[in-house]
């Protein structure tokens, strides 16, 4: 299990899933799911892996349609994408990793 609590193989099946619609881009239209994988949406959505907004379009007739989008959440998409091992890796600083004594001036 991942961090998402499904298997890797079912991960890479949702990975693939969600970039053919999302191509090389980061929104997408709603209206171009199947109601499949709009439940995984969902459930992406719940992992805040994936944001939604809408837009309001005043039609010809007067009438207000909705828009939905689905968008890419990059940012918590790269920090589940790091392993666990990365994560744990502590960087020390140059300096930090230096003695004390070379901190002290000697008078000659």
């Amino acid at each position: 299990m991942n961090r998402i609590g499904v298997t890797r193989e079912i991960a890479e099946d949702i990975a693939l899933r969600v970039l053919n619609y999302f191509g090389y881009g980061e929104e997408i239209i709603d209206n171009v799911l199947d109601q499949d994988d709009r439940s995984i949406f969902y459930f992406l959505q719940d992992a805040k892996l994936l944001n939604t907004h809408w837009e309001e379009i005043v039609l010809p007739n007067g009438r207000m349609w909705r828009v939905f989008y689905w968008s890419l959440n990059v940012p918590r998409i790269l920090e589940y994408a790091r392993t666990q091992e990365e994560e744990s890796i502590v960087e020390v600083g140059l300096y930090d990793s230096l003695p004390e004594d070379v901190w002290t001036r000697q008078m000659a």
